[in-house]
């Protein structure tokens, strides 16, 4: 007779949440480093540039749960080294990790793959949950970018049926002509229709909208 076999200090431990914090504020990153690896499940590496971070990610594919890029470090030009950075994560996550952020460029960021925004500002006790449950496969979006859309949805103002038949077709990548084409309408009347849908849920453009739409279970979009 076999008797049980008991589990491992290992296997009965939180599993392990490995972060690779980009950001050339080594003050900061340092400071985080320490209050994460003080929780006991997350292992952490850091790096100062988009250069050593792409070289650190592509010298260890799929070693990193999350990685927080900062958006204003060196070599970083926008949205098009967010998306270098989001592919060479591969099976990981990207969250955007800044003191500043316009929405709309929060908004694009994750519309090209990221999983939100972490502010600097946020008490780095709190990092610890956030960055479980976004290595968990989750977005995070704090509430102060999201308040426009709730506040907008609860009123008698809010997106009709009509806007929200509009919005599933632009979430399905369809242009202003083919959803004309498609409601019996004219490209004239759905580009009106699409700025007053802006205006409703306070978006900066038609794709703004629509991953706006879907966040807040406006539509829904099989896959």
């Amino acid at each position: 007779m076999h008797k049980p076999q008991r589990q491992s200090n290992t296997e009965m431990q939180q599993r392990m949440v490995s972060v690779l914090i980009a950001d050339d504020h080594k003050l900061i990153s340092e400071a985080l480093k320490i209050i994460l690896v003080e929780e006991g499940d997350f292992s952490v590496e850091t790096s100062v540039s988009l250069q050593s971070t792409l070289d650190v990610l592509r010298a260890h594919p799929k070693s990193f749960d999350v990685v927080m890029l900062d958006i204003s470090m060196p070599g970083m030009e926008g949205l098009r080294s967010v998306k270098q950075v989001v592919d060479a994560t591969h099976e990981g996550s990207v969250v955007i990790f800044s003191g500043t952020a316009d929405d709309d460029f929060v908004w694009q960021a994750i519309e090209i793959g990221a999983k939100g925004f972490i502010s600097k500002g946020q008490p780095f006790r709190s990092f610890a949950a956030t960055l479980r449950l976004i290595a968990d496969g989750n977005e995070f979006v704090p509430l102060s970018l999201s308040r426009s859309v709730k506040n907008a949805t609860k009123g008698t103002d809010g997106p009709d049926e009509q806007d929200r038949r509009i919005l599933k077709l632009v979430a399905e990548g369809k242009t202003n002509k083919e959803i004309a084409f498609e409601l019996n309408s004219s490209e004239v009347a759905i580009k009106m229709k699409m700025r007053s849908i802006c205006t409703k849920l306070d978006a900066k453009n038609r794709a703004h909208a629509a991953i706006l739409a879907q966040r807040h279970g406006l539509i829904t979009i099989e896959t």
